[in-house]
């Protein structure tokens, strides 16, 4: 598209020819209203200087009225005879002018081209989502095992052996800071590895490892801070850890993605919207049910009740969102 189908260029030059138009009319009558206005001072002062020096003065401005009325048609004229000379890379500015007239139909032109333009936009994004989506279903369905468990009950899932000692101690360390004990432990780490895998694919996360996962992704409050750098870990903790990271056998489903400690929760809600509010209620287990009581924390998530991370004390409620549920059943279908 050359510059004279240009919608911007040709506004510019309709608004200049518009202006044009107007000043040929505005500055001869202004003219000759002054040169009137003069007739009439020079008649009532009777000077005779006076009537010759606005009679000179009424030639110049008479002939500038003239000039200026005509001089579109004298640009018009220069331009169609030195068309050729002032003509570059092609551009014929007499087009130029002749397209003004159809300037509403390179508005629709451009409208088109802009809606083109946001189409083929639209497109490239659901292309862009189409292929996430296919990476991390494939993902899934290559790391995940969602139906099997063994013969302890355990769900089978991915399996972390290239995980050193020494980190294993930190995640256990991590895990222990949680929940205290080693069933809590082992629900921790299922929980850590559900979240990696769940999030990982679609997240900054994706060319990261596990354990940078856990220490850096700012979820864990003692991996946040520090402070499970002076846990003494247990080797009942480490032993239950190693089983779900190391041999795989997680002790929560593949899509348990959530758990707060009560002190962040700020309602639960079950079937027929009983709804609790109190810490007291939060730490009655009875109002929980499985797969039933919504739970809603303080930073803004939702998700359904599944099981208390250990037996006694103060206990974190686990659970899984509404999205991670899809993910991993839309891997049995």
């Amino acid at each position: 598209m050359d510059i004279c189908t240009n919608l911007l260029f040709l506004k510019i030059l309709a608004y200049c020819q518009t202006a044009l138009r107007i000043l040929r009319f505005v500055i001869p009558i202004g003219l000759i209203l002054k040169l009137i206005l003069d007739f009439y001072k020079a008649t009532i002062s009777g000077k005779d200087d006076a009537s010759k020096e606005i009679l000179s003065l009424s030639y110049r401005r008479i002939g500038a009225a003239i000039i200026i009325f005509l001089l579109p048609t004298i640009i018009d004229l220069v331009v169609s005879l030195v068309e050729d000379a002032i003509s570059y890379n092609g551009v014929n500015y007499q087009s130029c002018l002749v397209n003004i007239e159809n300037i509403d139909y390179y508005e629709e032109l451009a409208y088109w081209e802009k809606e083109l333009e946001n189409q083929l936009l639209e497109e490239e994004k659901r292309n862009a989502y189409e292929k996430l989506k296919a990476e991390e279903q494939q993902y899934l369905s290559t790391h995940q095992n969602t139906n099997n468990t063994d013969s302890d009950g355990k769900f089978m899932g991915q399996t972390y052996g290239n995980l050193t000692e020494e980190q294993l101690k930190d995640i256990a360390k991590i895990c222990q800071r949680e929940q205290g004990t080693a069933a809590g432990a082992a629900n921790e780490a299922s929980l850590m590895a559900n979240r990696y895998e769940l999030l990982s694919r679609s997240s900054k996360w994706k060319n990261q490892s596990f354990y940078n996962y856990v220490l850096k992704s700012g979820w864990w409050a003692p991996a946040k801070n520090g402070k499970y750098k002076s846990t003494n870990l247990k080797p009942s903790v480490l032993n239950e850890v190693k089983k779900v990271l190391v041999d795989g056998r997680r002790t929560l489903p593949l899509y348990v993605d959530e758990h707060d400690w009560t002190g962040d929760l700020e309602k639960i809600v079950n079937p027929g919207g009983k709804t609790y509010r109190t810490r007291a209620d939060f730490k009655n287990r009875s109002n929980f049910l499985r797969d039933q009581t919504v739970i809603y924390n303080k930073y803004g998530a939702v998700y359904t009740y599944y099981v208390h991370g250990h037996e006694g004390g103060d206990a974190d409620p686990f659970g899984y969102t509404n999205s991670a549920k899809k993910k991993v059943d839309s891997m049995n279908k």
